[in-house]
């Protein structure tokens, strides 16, 4: 089973509207106190969801107080997804680098950054980068770290542009998505945005799991994957 995390320690860069969004994209090519099976929710056909309350709920206080006496938590909990048939396990996790966030991290196969057309977000990444050497080593296993999302990008402006620039210097795969007002209302809708709008400009986030799922080797469309451009096409 391919074990994802969407992760950057920054809120309101959009990692769970990409999460979620490239999850309904590889459900449609797909075809503790409970047990797995018990509290995981059907979205649609092939899409789950396994809810937890972040503020207010018991997640928070588990992870401050229980998590250290059970450090394969999530490991266990991938092991069971697997036994019950999933595919793809997909983290939405939150801006914080608590040890619950840790844990997650180093239970993955690949973690994948959602950021902002802002400078301050490449700082992010240097400081993301590190703190992930460190959970890497301290469990001996590399997690692939290759792939950086920005959204909401409009390069009719100047300043992003230059972030834009200064971003293909890193060595990191880009994919932009750009500005799209139906982006934020699919949000108010309870909808992804697949099933919400056949906007041009939101057409990226239903190109964005390519790379994904070549890597799960189940693509049917046999041609490289590639890069989405600003203005929503898929480049080779």
């Amino acid at each position: 089973m391919k074990k994802l995390c969407f992760y950057i320690q920054k809120g309101g860069v959009g990692k769970t509207s990409i999460s979620g969004n490239v999850a309904d994209a590889i459900a449609h090519v797909l075809g503790g106190t409970a047990q797995v099976a018990d509290v995981i929710r059907k979205i649609v056909p092939n899409l789950f969801f396994l809810p937890v309350i972040a503020i207010g709920g018991g997640l928070k206080k588990w992870s401050e107080t229980e998590l250290i006496q059970n450090p394969k938590a999530f490991e266990f909990l991938n092991e069971d997804l697997a036994k019950l048939g999933f595919k793809v396990a997909i983290y939405d996790c939150s801006p914080s680098f608590s040890q619950l966030e840790r844990a997650v991290l180093a239970e993955v196969d690949e973690v994948i950054n959602p950021l902002t057309p802002e400078f301050f977000s490449i700082d992010g990444i240097e400081t993301f980068t590190y703190e992930l050497a460190k959970i890497e080593k301290a469990h001996r296993r590399q997690i692939i770290n290759n792939k950086i999302v920005v959204n909401m990008m409009n390069l009719s402006f100047v300043r992003h542009r230059e972030f834009h620039k200064e971003l293909g210097k890193l060595n990191y795969r880009i994919f932009t998505i750009s500005q799209d007002s139906k982006v934020a209302e699919c949000h108010i809708a309870h909808r992804v945005v697949y099933h919400f709008t056949r906007s041009a400009r939101a057409i990226p986030y239903m190109y964005v799991p390519h790379p994904l799922l070549m890597s799960l080797r189940r693509w049917p469309i046999t041609r490289n994957t590639g890069s989405i451009s600003p203005g929503g096409m898929y480049t080779p």
